[in-house]
């Protein structure tokens, strides 16, 4: 009982800080909002050293997935719902814009993938969807 209630208060005041601070991506599962980190529930990026490359072209496959992120908030207010949340650990929310799931997003632009110790499987078809479309990091494998 007392964890709900807590869970509750904290999912309103991030939703209160998502709306009047700004949002600074750190990764493609990551974003700062007004000194809160909050890790997108269910989804993993690609790795920090994974290359996205094709020929003699490339870049690190974790720096686009940050930059798509960034280009789905935009400056539009995030909504988050907290799955869960530790002391000294980043807040774990599901979060979106306009009402769009970010995990979701990001999972079928592929450029992260369902992270299914966490979220069950959640986003398992999307990114077979990703896989098949070849699309995002996938187009690289």
């Amino acid at each position: 009982m007392v964890i709900t209630i807590l869970m509750t208060l904290v999912a309103a005041c991030l939703s209160a800080a998502a709306q009047a601070a700004n949002v600074s991506v750190i990764s493609g599962n990551q974003v700062d909002v007004g000194g809160m980190l909050i890790r997108l529930w269910g989804i993993q990026p690609p790795e920090a050293e994974a290359m996205c490359r094709r020929g003699d072209m490339g870049d690190v496959c974790a720096v686009t997935s940050r930059r798509v992120l960034e280009r789905l908030i935009g400056k539009e207010e995030l909504r988050c719902l907290v799955m869960a949340s530790q002391p000294g650990e980043p807040v774990v929310a599901k979060c979106a814009v306009y009402g769009k799931d970010l995990g979701q997003l990001m999972v079928l632009s592929g450029w992260a993938t369902d992270h299914s110790p966490e979220s069950s499987g959640h986003y398992a078809f999307e990114e077979e969807v990703a896989r098949g479309e070849r699309v995002g990091m996938w187009k690289y494998r």
